[in-house]
């Protein structure tokens, strides 16, 4: 794929997951896959997920850095989706954290705060990223 169309396409994808931030994060775990929605958001040229420590997805995450994402794309009655495959990571940073918050509407209503001992920041780093427009029988792929 020419260069220029490539940026096109990532152009794309990066305006449509900021349209769209449903998404479905796969992680594993001794070689068991397990799969949730999550609120994707891109900041800062980043993506992130803001989440619960205790849920299991902070210890696959620790244990196999390893994802996939899945973002469902709907218009006029049809269906497409972006998928993004590449690593996460478990974000300390508390200046990171704290502006995060501003990306996140469900917040305050599972944290109180940035410095929320539950409270988790994981970034993702996309390495291929591929996208079926809604009504298309075919997908594109670019790697990052």
């Amino acid at each position: 794929m020419a260069r220029n169309t490539e940026s096109k396409l990532k152009n794309e994808m990066f305006s449509l997951i900021r349209e769209n931030q449903e998404s479905y994060l796969a992680t594993s775990l001794n070689n068991q896959p397990y799969v949730r929605p999550l609120i994707l958001f891109y900041a800062w040229g980043r993506f992130w997920y803001i989440s619960l420590k205790n849920e299991a997805k902070t210890a696959q995450i620790q244990s196999n850095k390893r994802i996939e994402v899945c973002i469902p794309l709907r218009e006029s009655g049809n269906t497409g989706y972006i998928r993004a495959i590449g690593s996460a990571k478990i974000v300390n940073d508390p200046n990171l954290k704290y502006d995060a918050i501003d990306f996140c509407y469900f917040f305050d209503e599972y944290f109180e705060g940035a410095d929320d001992p539950n409270y988790i920041l994981i970034e993702l780093f996309f390495e291929q990223m591929e996208l079926m427009r809604p009504g298309d029988s075919y997908s594109e792929k670019i790697n990052l």
